[in-house]
Order: structure tokens, then sequence, then C-alpha cells
């Protein structure tokens, strides 16, 4: 083996590829780690944004039982108009 350069060659690519497969397990446990840590952001954020939309439509649903709370909703934007459902017809039916 001393005398052999191909041999040589050989131990070097596999001490190249033990470090190389060293480094990209390394980087695989640390990005596993930062996605389960970014997974249970996400999942509170997505709980949050539940609810504040359950929120948002208990209050839209108790606006229409109680419309003094219309002129809050609309400040903030939440309810654009108060009488969106309603519209009337100015053609008598069956013409």
């Amino acid at each position: 083996m001393r005398n052999s350069p191909f041999a040589a060659i050989l131990v070097a690519l596999l001490f190249a590829s033990a470090v190389s497969a060293s480094v990209f397990a390394l980087r695989y446990a640390f990005g596993t780690r930062t996605l389960r840590q970014i997974q249970s952001q996400v999942v509170a954020v997505n709980n949050s944004l539940a609810f504040a939309q359950s929120l948002l439509n208990d209050t839209l649903e108790y606006s229409k039982r109680n419309p003094a709370i219309d002129p809050l909703l609309q400040s903030m934007n939440m309810k654009t108009n108060s009488v969106a459902g309603r519209t009337t017809n100015s053609v008598a039916p069956g013409n």
C-alpha cells in the first residue's frame, strides 16, 4: 500500500466522503430541529388566527340581533354596510 498511489487516492476519497457525509448529516439534523420549532410557531399562529376569526364571526352574528354595535364594526372596517343584504326592486313582479 505504501508503494501504490492508487490506494492512497482511494483512502483520501474515502476520507473526503466521510467528512462530507458527516457535514450533510449535521446540516440535516439542524434543519429538522429548526423545522420542528417553526412548525410549533405555525400551529400557534393558526390557533390565534382561528380564535380571531371565531370572535369576528360571533361579533357579526351578535350585530344581527343588536345593531347598536354596527358603528364600532364599521369604524374598524369589519362590517362595510349594515343594509347590504336589503335591495328593493322598482319593477313589479311578473313584468
